[in-house]
């Protein structure tokens, strides 16, 4: 066995032998993150033309919660989220069209995201859902949300109010750039040497994340290419997004307001970091976060200390702590 086939069978050990925590896999835990591996099912629908992919956290019978991740993610992302909602939910996570193991399309809208999740609601047949969502994921439910306000029975939007105010010069400069990003995916991108390269890089990306989250999502987060190497789990096309046009405010907070279900909204402390690109920086100024939470009917606001944007893995159990809350189920 070569070293590079051993190194990969290591790192599978370790994500099948420990969850996040560190803890093994066996169990629910007093906490409500579960310390053993439920099984679930992999299942799919049909979003228009294409194979949309869902993992299936079982309990039929209960509440039905559907969790959107965010651009580039997939629904893995959420896998500790799900363990700890799955004892009183019929938890749902979705693979959007070009994420995870859904299938691709050559050009990419936000819109079709939105009917992504639509085509699930109506596909699974569910009735008043709980919608989660992350960033990209958490504009998708409140804009579905909005557009379908009878639908949800509760939303929680996790760092999900978009972006901050852009600089239009700024934005020339990324559609610009677009045109040249989506060359590069058409030509293909260098594939990842091994999985410790992969764990190397979601740990660049955030430092916060965990040493067995970061190995685990290295795995779960790659797929294997011909040549041997590994790609990450979401097609390179989605650099399509970057040619139509910058953040819509007033537009997408028309669907805010259209909302009438109750909605928990998260952030990370840290946040403005991601959003920023610079330390010590505030995602939304004070003025610009009291507009967007005026927008919506029935809000609460929950900043979590110690967390940056990807709050789920920064401080998972506080994340899980606020949403039983908020559901009315206690920890």
């Amino acid at each position: 066995m070569t070293e590079r086939r051993v190194r990969v069978m290591r790192a599978f050990a370790l994500v099948v032998r420990r969850g996040a925590s560190g803890a093994p896999y066996g169990g629910a835990r007093a906490d409500g993150l579960s310390s053993g591996m439920p099984e679930y099912s992999e299942r799919f629908f049909r979003s228009g033309a294409l194979r949309i992919h869902f993992r299936d956290w079982g309990n039929d019978a209960a509440p039905p919660v559907v969790i959107v991740h965010g651009l580039r993610d997939h629904s893995h992302s959420f896998d500790d989220l799900a363990r700890g909602l799955l004892d009183h939910f019929h938890v749902l996570a979705l693979d959007l069209r070009g994420h995870g193991d859904s299938e691709t399309t050559p050009y990419y809208g936000f819109g079709h995201f939105v009917l992504d999740l639509h085509n699930a609601v109506r596909a699974l047949r569910l009735e008043r859902p709980i919608l989660i969502g992350h960033s990209m994921g958490g504009e998708v439910v409140a804009t579905y949300s909005g557009a379908f306000p009878d639908v949800p029975a509760r939303i929680v939007l996790i760092e999900g109010l978009g972006p901050p105010p852009p600089d239009m010069d700024e934005e020339v400069r990324w559609t610009i750039d677009g045109f040249g990003r989506i060359d590069r995916a058409l030509a293909g991108h260098p594939g990842l040497k091994d999985l410790d390269a992969a764990y190397r890089r979601l740990r660049e990306r955030n430092p916060r994340l965990p040493e067995g989250k970061a190995h685990e999502l290295a795995v779960l987060g790659t797929r294997a290419r011909e040549d041997g190497t590994l790609e990450w789990k979401f097609d390179p096309m989605l650099a399509t997004m970057a040619v139509t046009g910058p953040f819509d405010l007033d537009y997408v907070m028309a669907f805010w307001r259209r909302i009438a279900a109750r909605t928990l909204i998260i952030h990370g402390q840290q946040s403005g970091e991601f959003w920023r690109s610079r330390p010590g920086a505030i995602y939304l100024e004070p003025d610009d976060l009291r507009r967007r939470l005026a927008a919506f009917r029935n809000q609460e606001f929950l900043e979590i200390e110690g967390a940056g944007h990807m709050v789920h893995f920064d401080r998972p159990r506080e994340l899980l702590a606020a949403i039983r809350a908020f559901l009315g189920v206690a920890t």
